[in-house]
């Protein structure tokens, strides 16, 4: 059950009417609790002056989801953005580490080849060792034979 309170109110030497809807409990609720019937008037009218009508609801609603829209009409636009820029630079370092891979493989050609030859050269100053040591050996043998045993 609703009531509508309808007052005149003076103050400070203006007369003021009002007239608001309260609820029949909330009237004898705030009047049990003390209030006179020009607060529960000034009550209603500022409830009626703060309070949202469903009109209002509505068109809030209508306007945040027009801005809820925008905003992810605009968030997806950025994501596609960062999507490209994220494809544009993994094509990049895919050819940057491309490039380091065939750099890097020739390099380790070309060390490869270089130890290949410093082994021959090796291979082949051993084999000179051994046939110097050889013939040491076989010079000393002789020279111990002569010297000790003819």
């Amino acid at each position: 059950m609703t009531i509508w309170l309808d007052h005149h109110i003076e103050r400070d030497g203006f007369q003021t009417e009002t007239s608001g809807e309260m609820s029949a409990s909330a009237i004898l609720k705030l009047q049990a609790a003390g209030f006179s019937t020009e607060q529960v008037t000034a009550l209603a009218e500022l409830i009626d002056s703060q309070a949202a009508t469903k009109a209002d609801l509505e068109a809030a609603k209508h306007e945040l989801g027009a801005q809820i829209g925008g905003v992810k009409s605009e968030l997806g636009a950025r994501i596609d953005s960062v999507k490209s820029d994220l494809e544009a630079a993994k094509h990049e370092l895919g050819g940057r580490i491309d490039s380091l891979e065939h750099s890097l493989g020739s390099k380790i050609d070309a060390v490869d080849h270089r130890l290949d030859m410093k082994i021959a050269r090796l291979d082949g100053e051993f084999a000179l060792v051994k046939w110097m040591l050889g013939f040491t050996l076989a010079f000393e043998v002789a020279l111990f034979y002569k010297l000790f045993l003819h």
